[in-house]
């Protein structure tokens, strides 16, 4: 059989209906990952970035009031030097929302800010700070949950694409990340942006220079997206390997290639164009950015029993952390898509550009492969491979579509009448609710979770798998140190930073009365109060605060299903 005969069709055309369904599904993903930040603690990274925040819209406050002096050197290089080792496209949306839409405590605020705050200091008021902060990572995690639903649409089928932006949501890492002002959701969101303008631009030239646009916005979001060309192209090369012999090097060289000529010049364009830190000494400034992420400091992580803190990481690491953190059925039905659509590849039936399968598989797997093969650092549990969640899903969202297919035909045979609707609503919902139900468990300790091939969080703690990081879980022992501490308590924070607290004190989660006694050893001995927040390296701490403290007896034990996350203990002499 013919090549052209065979060839999969176009992608299916979307109509009106579609996109109010995708409009739906955003407002409710946005919605979703904002009501689980009500209750996640504030990560380390989260701290900076607030800080960052803030002290970027001082750069725009004066580019209102005083545009020729804020585009100067000097002032660029006082608001952008904090965090300058990051792209700033979400710091700025955080920056803006935070601006817009939190709650004004006004004499606070104008005493922190001195330039274009204290003058026009209304805002709506529709959000605590934090929140405000969070919202444009909330937004990103719903338009992704969107253009999911529209790629199954496009791809498969309406259910398809139900099943997988339900599915792109419901993974407990995944949610998680997305209720926090930081970049790994709003990275997996602009790279399925990406890898879907590519899609379409194989059919429609008007997706070209999208494709282009939509490489610059996954730049300025973080670093993972220099390595979209790379994926795009293998699968470029591959779909025109894929030709009849003769039609190769003609399909190769056709005006398709141009999308990566858009590539090319809109993602430097929207990288340096965004950034103003960029704009003076561009060629220096980027070689220290890159230079910053090539020689990153590593951080530990426990893995099946074992602290690594530096290379060499063992290749595994990235499939059994997927394997042991997805919900179960996502991965199955990943895994059942994957190998019905490598089937007709396989048998060399599927020659169409626009075939999904091979760049849906190619991209669920390719972030992993990134971690495994490339010798990076471990560090951040699945935050770095989190781009591959979506295209899982749509793998997911494509099993089910053939499942219901395959059920529907086979009932009709017996029951020529039978409405079909009802068996997909079936195999969709069960599909779907489990991995819900366990996304929604496990928040707000998510980076506790393990599913149940693990055992749970139990299991993942017996197995050696690490509990959590970033000093997130902090949070959950804020009441009982409010209720019990004295005033003016001196309290040892472990892992978590000074930025931290302070947005726990703005948004009126710990009392600011509270010392902070600083690092290590010296910061414990000072203490009235210590926590250990638990990784496999930091047992020494919990040493020191029973030696120091004369007790092993804690005062509160922060559990997640029985598995300690946080340990507070108080020193005997200074209880209230």
């Amino acid at each position: 059989m013919s090549a052209t005969a065979t060839a999969a069709p176009r992608p299916r055309k979307l109509v009106r209906r579609d996109w109010l369904i995708g409009l739906l599904l955003a407002l409710l993903g946005t919605t979703l990952t904002g009501l689980a930040g009500r209750g996640e603690g504030y990560t380390r990274d989260e701290g900076y970035y607030f800080d960052a925040a803030e002290q970027y819209w001082q750069w725009y406050g004066e580019l209102f009031e005083h545009p020729g002096a804020a585009l100067t050197r000097p002032s660029i290089d006082r608001w952008f030097s904090n965090n300058h080792e990051h792209p700033v496209l979400m710091k700025t949306l955080f920056a803006w929302s935070w601006r817009i839409f939190h709650k004004c405590n006004c004499a606070h605020q104008a005493g922190r800010h001195s330039v274009g705050y204290a003058k026009n200091h209304r805002t709506l008021g529709l959000l605590g700070e934090a929140a405000a902060m969070r919202l444009p990572t909330n937004l990103m995690a719903g338009l992704m949950v969107m253009v999911v639903y529209l790629f199954g649409v496009a791809a498969w089928s309406r259910r398809a694409g139900l099943v997988a932006g339900a599915l792109s949501l419901a993974a407990p890492r995944m949610l998680f990340h997305a209720a926090l002002a930081c970049f790994d959701a709003p990275m997996a969101a602009t790279w399925l942006f990406c890898v879907w303008c590519y899609w379409r631009s194989l059919d429609d030239k008007s997706w070209r220079w999208r494709t282009g646009l939509a490489f610059g916005l996954a730049l300025a979001t973080k670093l993972n997206g220099f390595f979209l060309p790379f994926v795009l192209g293998l699968h470029y090369v591959c779909n025109a390997a894929m030709q009849p012999r003769g039609e190769r090097w003609r399909w190769f060289m056709s005006r398709r290639l141009t999308v990566f000529g858009w590539m090319a010049l809109l993602g430097p364009i929207v990288q340096i164009g965004h950034w103003p830190w960029m704009w003076f000494d561009t060629v220096a400034r980027f070689r220290e950015y890159l230079a910053f992420h090539l020689h990153h400091v590593y951080y530990n992580m426990e893995f099946l029993g074992l602290n690594y803190n530096k290379p060499p990481f063992p290749m595994s690491y990235a499939w059994v952390m997927t394997l042991l953190t997805m919900p179960v059925t996502t991965l199955a039905l990943a895994i059942g898509g994957g190998l019905a659509l490598a089937w007709p590849a396989l048998r060399r039936r599927e020659f169409a550009p626009t075939s999904p399968g091979l760049l849906v598989g190619m991209n669920a797997l390719f972030p992993i492969c990134i971690i495994s093969f490339t010798g990076a650092p471990i560090f951040g549990g699945v935050k770095h491979w989190l781009p591959s969640v979506p295209f899982l899903a749509l793998l997911a969202g494509a099993a089910i579509d053939r499942l219901c297919t395959a059920t529907i035909t086979t009932l009709q045979r017996s029951r020529p009448n039978l409405d079909g609707k009802w068996p997909a609503l079936v195999l969709c919902s069960m599909a779907v609710l489990p991995a819900l139900a366990a996304t929604w468990e496990s928040q707000p300790y998510a980076l506790t979770s393990y599913n149940l091939l693990a055992g749970g969080p139990p299991g993942g703690a017996d197995l050696g798998m690490n509990r959590q990081y970033w000093g997130y879980s902090t949070r959950g022992v804020l009441p009982y140190i409010d209720e019990h501490a004295r005033p003016h308590a001196q309290v040892y924070w472990h892992d978590t930073n000074q930025a931290q607290l302070n947005m726990d004190v703005r948004e009126r989660l710990a009392r600011d009365d509270l010392g902070n006694t600083g690092l290590e050893e010296p910061g414990v001995r000072a203490s009235d109060i210590a926590m250990v927040i638990h990784e496999k390296h930091f047992a020494k701490y919990e040493y020191w605060i029973w030696d120091f403290y004369g007790t092993t007896r804690p005062s509160f034990v922060l559990a997640d299903e029985g598995v300690p996350i946080v340990t507070l203990y108080e020193r005997p002499e200074a209880k209230r």
